[in-house]
């Protein structure tokens, strides 16, 4: 005994102290609590309003991009976009890893004519993002959401989800779930301006 508790009341008030800090930690963290719906979409957020169309969606400066460096410098590098697509995503969320090949093959085909994707990983570290591209051969632009900060900004109820911008950076569609090669297909032949 110690003092008026026993050596099993302690062990269990510890073990109640150390399921609560558990819990209490587990809440302000970005671990999935939500699951799949029917659409794909990992609902992370059931209160999310989603941005607006017609909004302005801003990426910061100073954002980190998955392999080094910041969004800022990467964007400089690359030619200027007539139009965008935004991806909210997680390399952990399943419809997530589907859509993968997608955007990849809607880079590879319509950067020339000036569309330019942008990853954006939610609540995880550069070097989980960085791996991932490495082993999808990803050739569009990473950047990392570490705090959720940008995932919040859109709005964005759940992952994956796009957002469809023009040049300035006007929203133009918000679509939730996993596009398919058919539909992300005729989404960019839609809104891609032509020459």
């Amino acid at each position: 005994m110690i003092g008026p508790f026993s050596r099993r009341s302690i062990g269990a008030i510890g073990a109640a102290a150390a399921m609560l800090a558990l819990l209490l930690l587990l809440s302000r963290t970005n671990i999935p609590t939500g699951a799949a719906t029917p659409s794909g979409l990992y609902v992370v957020d059931p209160n999310a309003t989603g941005i607006e169309v017609g909004a302005t969606f801003v990426i910061p400066p100073a954002q980190p991009v998955a392999g080094g460096g910041v969004f800022a410098d990467a964007q400089a590098a690359l030619p200027a976009p007539r139009l965008v697509i935004i991806d909210l995503f997680a390399t952990w969320c399943p419809p997530c890893q589907q859509e993968t090949p997608v955007l990849r093959s809607l880079a590879a085909t319509y950067g020339d004519r000036g569309l330019q994707v942008i990853g954006i990983s939610v609540g995880e570290l550069p070097s989980t993002v960085a791996a991932y591209a490495e082993r999808y051969q990803l050739g569009y632009l990473l950047l990392v959401d570490v705090n959720s900060e940008l995932f919040r900004a859109a709005g964005a109820g759940g992952i994956p989800t796009k957002l469809i911008l023009d040049a300035d950076g006007r929203v133009l569609r918000v679509v939730t779930g996993p596009l398919t090669r058919e539909a992300a297909t005729t989404l960019v032949e839609e809104l891609l301006p032509t020459r």
